[in-house]
């Protein structure tokens, strides 16, 4: 679909993994001690034997997955990733019900995705959750999407817009003006983000922790987190291990995931760490990933108002 914020589609690579390589690569990951894998793309729904490699996880791993789709599929394809047994299924939704402010896409995958989230509830997969990407066109609206969404049982993973983008980044897009925060939101970003901390102490289904929202205007306005510590392994769609989601690095024609065990995964740590305090780069979005202890070390509460909704 080419959204606007995923620059995904963009990027060619000489080739893709078959799904027998897949399986070996999930094979090795198992081996290695990676517990949860996040399947995404571009769209993995639309590749030939996709069932197979669910059914191969289920039977022949230990790893717990979910599957990440734009949620466009048809409801035949729908009933044949539960019927291979899906454990977990996100889809992308940044509005529900009218949808306001979303452009044609984010219409189409926000009504598909809330849909096929309720049709995999009926079909009783468990792990179900939906990727709202916070923009400034939805900000107001997020309380009551999140409310809706948890109502039906869906996990809400809260991101803010990605809005940067550098010369040699891979995976980033330019977003419109309209669209980005600036200094002048961060006011509004907290007055939402203070009804969301009050909304998950009341049980509300927010994965995020409560430092990443209460400094979401940090990460929205600025995008300047940056990782020290490999946080989450990134493997590209031809098996190459990877920095990180922006960037391939020298380590994505060292190691992959085909050919992987411990000693080779701990020698591309080692690797990862060094080139990664190589690289001159300019922060990003998935601050998400950063651990809560770490995320209340980097960051302070930065307005004084939470001291009230104590």
């Amino acid at each position: 679909m080419r959204c606007g914020y995923c620059n995904l589609a963009k990027k060619q690579l000489k080739r893709e993994l078959s799904i027998d390589e897949w399986k070996k690569a999930l094979k090795n990951l198992d081996n290695i001690g990676i517990k949860t894998v996040k399947i995404l793309g571009g769209e993995p729904t639309i590749i030939e034997g996709f069932e197979d490699l669910i059914r191969f996880m289920n039977e022949e791993t230990s790893i717990k997955y979910a599957v990440l789709s734009n949620s466009t599929f048809s409801e035949e394809k729908l009933n044949s990733l539960v019927n291979a047994g899906i454990q977990g299924y996100f889809a992308s939704i940044d509005g529900v019900e009218d949808v306001k402010g979303l452009d044609e896409h984010g219409i189409i995958k926000s009504n598909a995705g809330f849909d096929k989230l309720k049709s995999f509830k009926e079909a009783g997969v468990k792990i179900l959750g939906a990727n709202v990407v916070i923009t400034k066109k939805n900000l107001l609206n997020i309380p009551e999407i999140t409310k809706i969404l948890s109502d039906n049982g869906i996990w809400v993973n809260l991101c803010p817009v990605i809005h940067e983008k550098g010369d040699h980044w891979e995976f980033r897009a330019e977003i419109p003006e309209e669209s980005k925060f600036t200094d002048a939101d961060i006011p509004e970003i907290n007055n939402i983000m203070i009804k969301l901390l009050q909304m998950k102490l009341e049980g509300y289904k927010i994965t995020v922790p409560d430092s990443y929202l209460i400094n979401m205007s940090k990460y929205g306005v600025y995008s300047n987190w940056k990782c020290e510590e490999l946080v989450q392994l990134r493997i590209d769609a031809d098996g190459a291990l990877m920095i990180c989601n922006e960037i391939r690095g020298k380590v994505a024609k060292k190691y992959n995931a085909t050919e992987m065990d411990k000693e080779k995964f701990e020698e591309f740590k080692e690797d990862w760490k060094n080139e990664r305090a190589k690289i001159d780069c300019s922060g990003c979005y998935w601050s998400c990933f950063l651990t809560a202890e770490d995320n209340l070390k980097n960051g302070k509460l930065e307005f004084d108002c939470m001291e009230e909704q104590k």
